[in-house]
């Protein structure tokens, strides 16, 4: 099945249209374009887009350049610089991100970022805050595996997301994760990943199945080496033939224990010195997948229109003023 994701209910046409210039704004006095297009900094495979200038050595640009070279070094992932970059936009703050999504995007949860693919294009979203370069690089991650791997199976998407949103410091370990898999144990909880390859929506993903794919990837990128063979030869496989056998099957073959090697694996890590890192409350990334997202019914028992969205936004950048829809965003 497809793993492509789906753009919802405004496309991208119509989101490039109401991004131009002099057209939708932020409605907070800016005037600056709801979709930032003010300046725009190249590097590598991508091209970000901001409503602020962005030096060539900031935080977000140099992390966004060591993903690249991890994903490399460590999976072989490159992408085809005939390819179309991958689009990056960066809001001001978490109010703009909100009245964003809020007008483009209403059908879907809070988050920080998330990532959409449609035909060629890979765009990612996020905004200005103290988990930029954490969300970028997780979102990127997608970006760069879809670019490279398009029918990548969810939990080893998720997984190897989860593996590199981290600085290199941290060698894939994810502290949150980390912390809370003994809790998992104790509650009963043991490694299935065959149960995880059966998992088709984003949706169907526990916090637990987002700890425990993080797991498996950090098992089979640092732990025996039959595990990452079985990995890299996977994900070249997938490269040709979605229909691959699955990587619990190569691992059954290569690695006779792979479900206590990977708890054995877990218990060595939790002694390893990891970089600190301030941890705000969590807070989902979420994923568009290929299935329907469920649209929540708002308080007048009917869903606002595009048409009647476009006339509000451009309601909105005419007299400088927020649309009551979105108040509260």
């Amino acid at each position: 099945m497809s793993r492509n994701l789906i753009a919802p209910t405004l496309g991208f046409g119509l989101l490039a249209l109401l991004a131009g210039p002099g057209c939708a704004t932020l409605g907070l006095g800016s005037g600056q374009p709801l979709v930032p297009t003010l300046y725009q900094t190249r590097t590598g495979p991508y091209t970000v887009f901001t409503n602020f200038p962005v030096a060539a050595d900031a935080p977000a640009i140099r992390h966004l350049q060591s993903l690249e070279h991890q994903l490399e070094a460590n999976l072989g992932v490159r992408v085809d610089p005939k390819e179309a970059p991958i689009e990056v936009y960066i809001l001001n703050d978490r109010k703009a991100f909100a009245h964003f999504l809020a007008f483009y995007y209403p059908e879907l949860p809070s988050r920080r970022a998330f990532f959409l693919a449609q035909g060629d294009r890979r765009v990612v979203y996020t905004y200005l805050g103290d988990r930029l370069e954490e969300d970028l690089r997780h979102e990127a991650t997608h970006a760069l595996l879809h670019a490279s791997v398009a029918e990548l199976p969810l939990w080893l998407d998720e997984g190897l997301a989860e593996y590199f949103e981290g600085p290199d410091s941290r060698n894939g370990v994810n502290p949150e994760h980390l912390a809370k898999l003994p809790g998992d144990l104790a509650k009963g909880w043991t490694p299935d990943l065959d149960r995880l390859e059966t998992l088709q929506d984003v949706r169907q993903m526990s916090p637990r199945d987002y700890r425990e794919s993080w797991a498996w990837v950090h098992y089979l990128l640092n732990g025996p080496a039959p595990g990452k063979t079985a990995l890299l030869a996977y994900l070249a496989d997938l490269r040709t033939s979605p229909e691959t056998p699955t990587l619990s099957r190569r691992l059954a073959l290569a690695d006779k224990g792979p479900k206590a090697g990977m708890l054995a694996h877990l218990e060595q890590i939790k002694e390893r010195p990891v970089t600190a890192t301030a941890v705000a409350a969590p807070e989902p990334t979420v994923r568009l997948q290929s299935a329907p997202v469920e649209v929540p019914v708002q308080a007048t028992g009917r869903r606002r229109s595009v048409l009647d969205r476009v006339r509000d936004l451009f309601r909105t950048g005419k007299n400088g003023q927020d649309d009551p829809a979105l108040a509260g965003s």
